[in-house]
């Protein structure tokens, strides 16, 4: 192994001394200020959330999976409902709409962006279908101009799958809030984290703020007064402490982000690795916060390990599609029909790497990973 400092997949916790003595410093004034269940510190980031974005409502809840499963049932998603999601995502996609009771129907996904399909999304649709839950994926939105065409025709409505990509913006408007609600999750590996589970439901709507302000605590309309069935679900006071901090750094920490991703393109272009080594297609009209860059090679595995013996740590998000879950599975999607079903998603899981891309690089990491993406792939060209 090089004797080159690792490359770290994520950067988790304070950077310096300084700004841990400022996070103790927030836990502080919470504590002062007996904000441990929601509270004044959550209000507070709770409305700077609001700011930033331009959504008449945001909620801190206790996990970005709450926050799924809060909006779905804010929305209206039953027991026995239909929910048109992707194939490929993380778990609590889809198991928050099992959780509900509701069947989750998987849709391949895009081959450029590896966002659901809107296209093959529409052909899933069934008298049954009350909910379409596009995933913002890595960090950019999904087509949501396209799945807003089919909410329309259909009357179905869209519960956003916001959890990587807080503050991207599609054409002017907040992910999150495009469609009828959405969620946020700040586990301390998002760009803006929080220093355990901690998430966000955003969005326009008057009466779904009104059922999600009731269903995270309990379904609770005041007084002890439970007009429906909801959850403990509120952030914790800690939490809005420390990610009203990490809000203020949020906008330096993506610059970082993007000039990584700036010089890994530069790189993989001197290097012609781009027919070796693919990345992902952009979604029109959406800002890009690069939750992970992602690229898609040939013998991953190997690859990776690879990569670990020169000192660069990867990961895999994620190795395998939904309807593959053991507990997920049904007739529906048998195991050795799933690559006929799910082409895109199938091989997505077989070739999708990240490579670290978080703000505690230093200029020139990025390309000291694609040198050794180069050496890697330019050894196994030659064998």
């Amino acid at each position: 192994m090089s004797t080159t400092e690792r490359i770290r997949m994520v950067a988790v916790g304070p950077d310096d001394t300084a700004e841990r003595a400022q996070w103790l410093e927030a836990l502080g004034h919470a504590i002062d200020s007996s904000s441990f269940c929601l509270g004044s510190e959550v209000e507070k980031f709770e409305a700077a959330c609001k700011e930033r974005l331009g959504v008449a409502h945001a909620f801190g809840v206790s996990s970005g999976t709450d926050g799924l499963k809060v909006a779905l049932s804010a929305a209206g998603v039953t027991a026995g409902d239909e929910v048109v999601v992707p194939a490929y995502s993380f778990f609590a996609t889809a198991s928050v709409i099992a959780q509900l009771g509701a069947v989750p129907i998987f849709c391949d996904v895009d081959p450029a962006t590896l966002c659901i399909d809107p296209a093959a999304a529409e052909t899933l649709i069934s008298p049954r279908t009350r909910a379409i839950l596009p995933v913002h994926l890595y960090g950019q939105t999904a087509d949501i101009d396209a799945i807003l065409k089919i909410s329309l025709k259909h009357r179905i409505p869209i519960v956003e799958d916001a959890a990587q990509a807080f503050g991207v913006f599609h054409r002017g408007r907040p992910a999150g809030a495009i469609g009828t609600v959405g969620a946020f999750s700040f586990y301390p590996t998002k760009n803006l984290a929080a220093a355990g589970d901690a998430g966000m439901i955003v969005t326009q709507d008057d009466e779904i703020a009104h059922r999600v302000r009731q269903l995270r605590v309990h379904g609770d309309a005041g007084g002890y007064n439970h007009q429906m069935l909801g959850w403990n679900a509120r952030m914790d006071g800690f939490q809005g402490a420390i990610l009203t901090l990490q809000l203020q750094r949020l906008d330096q920490r993506q610059a970082i982000r993007q000039r990584n991703v700036e010089e890994y393109l530069h790189a993989l272009q001197e290097h012609h690795l781009t027919s070796q080594v693919v990345t992902l297609g952009r979604t029109a009209g959406s800002d890009h916060c690069w939750h992970q860059f992602i690229v898609q090679v040939d013998d991953r595995d190997q690859i990776r390990n690879q990569l670990a013996e020169r000192g660069i740590d990867s990961g895999i998000y994620y190795p395998a599609t939904l309807p593959e879950q053991s507990c997920l599975a049904t007739d529906r999607y048998p195991s050795d029909g799933l690559v006929a079903m799910f082409p895109v998603a199938q091989r997505a899981a077989r070739t999708v790497l990240a490579l670290p891309v978080h703000h505690r690089l230093l200029e020139g990491d990025p390309t000291r990973v694609i040198q050794a993406l180069a050496e890697i792939v330019g050894n196994r060209r030659g064998n």
